[in-house]
């Protein structure tokens, strides 16, 4: 099945998820770390989501499933071990043109959810499109391996300068100097050297700076000269 990847923002309200066990409670902690609003509705809840209900960090409706439940959702998850309530479920969101998965259930997702690796403003996803969530989790402990809190600390770096960088450098130029930073600064921030590592950035800047300044003379005497 062909998919098209995306990284979904402001879910800070309407993410519904339909059950309350240990899959239901896995599904709510990765909604919580993308910053949704969740509301959980399960007649009993898990030891994982009745603490979240006690911190106040979801809300929770502790009775079944019925129709209309969905009306002001956006994104649904339902994670019952009642076949006839996740294909009301997936019904009713398909009704209401909400996103939706049936946990373990491909033929019954508009989306699925990946096995994720965060590094600060890095995410970095693995997905098989349902086809074998095991095999998306090995990669992912690969790749969490070789990624390391430097693509967090790079990331925000990279962050700041980026005003700059839109400011100063042409469109045309840019993809070639963010090559250029991340390798020049990549070892450095792995090593702790932060002031270095802006220093660097500055200098790279500033040199990019004056090449585009440069090619925007030579170009403009060209002009002229025709």
């Amino acid at each position: 099945m062909s998919n098209y990847p995306v990284v979904l923002t402001h879910l800070e309200s309407g993410a519904v998820v339909i059950g309350g066990g240990e899959v239901a409670a896995r599904k709510v902690e990765g909604l919580l770390m993308a910053g949704a609003g969740v509301t959980v509705i399960s007649p009993q809840l898990a030891p994982a989501l009745e603490a979240l209900v006690a911190q106040g960090r979801i809300t929770a409706l502790r009775r079944a499933y019925q129709p209309g439940d969905l009306a002001r959702a956006r994104l649904v998850i339902a994670a019952t071990d009642d076949p006839q309530v996740n294909q009301a479920v997936w019904q009713e969101a398909r009704e209401r043109d909400c996103l939706v998965n049936v946990v373990d259930d491909p033929a019954h997702c508009t989306f699925h959810v990946p096995a994720v690796v965060r590094r600060g403003m890095v995410t970095i996803a693995v997905g098989t499109g349902g086809a074998s969530p095991a095999l998306a989790k090995s990669l992912r402990r690969k790749i969490e391996a070789d990624t390391g809190p430097e693509y967090e600390q790079l990331a925000a770096l990279l962050s700041e300068l980026r005003p700059q960088v839109q400011a100063s450098i042409p469109a045309d130029k840019r993809a070639a100097l963010g090559r250029e930073l991340m390798d020049a600064l990549l070892p450095l921030v792995r090593d702790g050297k932060q002031a270095q590592a802006r220093q660097t950035a500055q200098e790279i800047l500033e040199r990019a700076g004056d090449q585009a300044t440069a090619d925007d003379l030579s170009q403009a005497g060209e002009r002229k000269e025709m």
